[in-house]
């Protein structure tokens, strides 16, 4: 229950933040606008007894109540749907920003190796316009519950038993809950299925694996694929409707029933003396419009629970970012430059799921000298992406510590921590924003400072990419946009180097294999580049981190480390280890004869 309140709330608050006025309005003039049909059968009910009893007073004081009430009634109308696209408008952006806060906001990356971390994701997303809905769903039951409540009174006015017509709307509701549960439990039990069909059409549509697609022949494997999850996915939901509609058919019956015997009454009390025509007119009005009422109840009703289920969901996704967020209360101060570097001591990590013992890295202890331009290689799987993972902050150590100048970094707040950061990656982001923007965002505070932007395109040694566009830095950038420019592989990936160096002052700078797209002449000639910068700015203190599976691009680092099978095998200089003629004079060697 205290969770049902916090959901109901959060959605309240979406909603009338987004736009508390008009949210006001839709509860005021919704209600106006139900009640004026129960009121306008009694202003038929009055009119038919004076024409009756021939009395022309009661008659045109009815007439009077009936203009005033189709006035209100229009008048509420028009505003109740101005008010409702309005907080649905506004409601919806509000909830598609929280969701971005939420779900992009987390201190780490763990959250994406949980499946039901994913599934809940992928209900809200499936559902995400339903948070826009609680003022929506409220109004609508507060409506039901005014017309109700006026309904009920003006039947007890004819006769007590006449209350069992309202009545019947209580297992109208019921039905109609059960109807509707059956189509979340659906929904719930197909998430990780509905997961697997996004995932497929995606590939089988996306630029990225079109090529693969169609030299391996995937494309019928995949639309065979799809059509199967798909199956599965709308085979079980389409059985859930049918047992839904069956339901639905049965409440239709019992209102139906209920109908035939309110009028059935009414005409007994009439012919006995017990009644006016006008109150049979008046059942007659009043159990018709009931029957709409108990429909738009159920549909009001159950919309509140759907929504309210999924606003249940958003509690569930604040509480588990909430839950996972690291920092500590009072966290201990990040040092302004390095005087002792980073040191990783006896440090371990296995990826959630992974089997017992299967850690990507086993008691890794290695120390990062300020200033130092520290070159990581190792075969594929040997843990470098894992390690520089940690060392951005993205996980935390399964064992063993991370020191900051001798600052454990589980002690440090991770924004702060990622504030002091600069990182270019092989996965790179594909920002189609102006170009200023897609390398300025390296350094939002100077996002739009175009001198600085520049200095890091020249470090990059992307400074060509930019001046082979239309309009230069101004350039909006992917064809899905009108007037922008389609970029390489490697035009992107240096656009990405660009915003990994926009940061001048970091603790840390991390290339994670930043130049993959590029060959191997270039990348030597970029972490040349990057040395020599480091180098050149030693009083900055900053650890240069290069990750690269070509070991003939790493020779100018002050120190290597060797990665094999997450543990360190050997690290030194490039001469101190080819005279060692270890693992990594072996895997030089090895590299060496594929260049020549």
């Amino acid at each position: 229950m205290r969770k049902s309140f916090q959901a109901f709330r959060e959605l309240m608050r979406i909603g009338f933040g987004a736009a508390p006025w008009h949210a006001a309005m839709q509860f005021l003039t919704g209600i106006v606008f139900e009640i004026s049909v129960p009121i306008g059968g009694l202003g038929a009910k009055m009119i038919v007894d004076a024409a009756v009893s021939e009395d022309v007073r009661l008659g045109l004081g009815a007439a009077v109540m009936l203009g005033i009430t189709v006035a209100a009634a229009l008048t509420s109308v028009f505003y109740y749907v101005h008010c409702l696209f309005t907080v649905q408008e506004r409601a919806t952006a509000v909830a598609s920003r929280r969701l971005m806060r939420l779900i992009g906001g987390a201190e780490g990356l763990t959250h994406y190796e949980y499946p039901e971390y994913l599934d809940q994701v992928q209900r809200i997303r499936e559902q995400q316009f339903q948070l826009s809905g609680m003022v929506n769903a409220t109004a609508g039951v507060l409506r039901v519950g005014a017309t109700l409540t006026v309904t009920a009174i003006l039947l007890a006015g004819v006769d007590p038993l006449l209350l069992c017509l309202p009545v019947l709307t209580v297992v109208s509701f019921w039905l109609g809950k059960r109807s509707r549960d059956l189509t979340v439990r659906a929904q719930e039990a197909t998430s990780e299925r509905e997961r697997l069909r996004a995932h497929l059409f995606e590939l089988g549509t996306s630029t990225s694996a079109a090529g693969e697609l169609r030299v391996y022949g995937l494309t019928g494997l995949l639309g065979s694929r799809h059509h199967r999850t798909s199956g599965a996915v709308v085979g079980e939901r389409n059985r859930a409707s049918w047992k839904g509609a069956g339901l639905q058919s049965l409440d239709a019956l019992i209102s139906a029933a209920g109908y035939i015997g309110a009028i059935s009454l009414a005409l007994v009390l009439a012919v006995r003396g017990h009644a006016s025509a006008g109150d049979v007119v008046l059942v007659l009005g009043l159990a018709a419009q009931l029957s709409a009422t108990v429909g738009t109840a159920v549909r009001y009703g159950t919309y509140f629970l759907v929504v309210l289920r999924v606003g249940q969901r958003l509690v569930w996704l604040q509480d588990y970012v909430a839950g996972e967020r690291r920092s500590p209360a009072e966290p201990a101060p990040l040092p302004a430059t390095l005087s002792r570097g980073i040191e990783l001591q006896d440090v371990g990590f296995a990826y959630p799921g992974s089997e017992q013992g299967r850690g990507v890295l086993d008691g890794v202890s290695l120390r990062l000298p300020p200033g130092a331009v520290v070159a990581v290689v190792g075969d594929n799987g040997a843990g470098k992406t894992t390690l520089i993972k940690l060392l951005c902050g993205f996980y935390r150590p399964g064992s063993g510590r991370i020191l900051v100048d001798g600052v454990d970094l589980a002690d440090c707040d991770t924004a702060e921590w990622r504030e002091r950061c600069a990182a270019a990656f092989q996965d790179y982001a594909k920002l189609e924003f102006p170009v200023l923007e897609t390398v300025g965002v390296g350094d939002l505070p100077r996002i739009e400072d175009r001198r600085a932007v520049g200095a890091a395109l020249e470090r990059a040694d992307a400074t060509g990419v930019v001046e082979g566009l239309p309009q230069g830095l101004d350039t909006r950038l992917g064809t899905r946009w009108d007037g922008g420019a389609e970029l390489s592989g490697g035009q992107w990936q240096r656009l990405a180097l660009g915003r990994g160096l926009m940061r001048t002052e970091p603790l840390i700078a991390v290339f994670d294999e930043p130049t993959a797209a590029l060959d191997a002449h270039t990348e030597n000639a970029l972490f040349e580049r990057f040395a020599a910068a480091a180098r050149a700015g030693r009083q900055r203190s900053t650890v240069t981190l290069l990750v690269s599976h070509r070991f003939s691009t790493v020779g100018m680092a002050d120190l290597i480390i060797v990665l094999d099978g997450g543990k360190v095998r050997e690290q030194g200089s490039h001469r101190e280890l080819m005279d060692r003629g270890g693992l990594y004079a072996e895997l030089f060697e090895l590299q060496s004869r594929g260049y020549r």
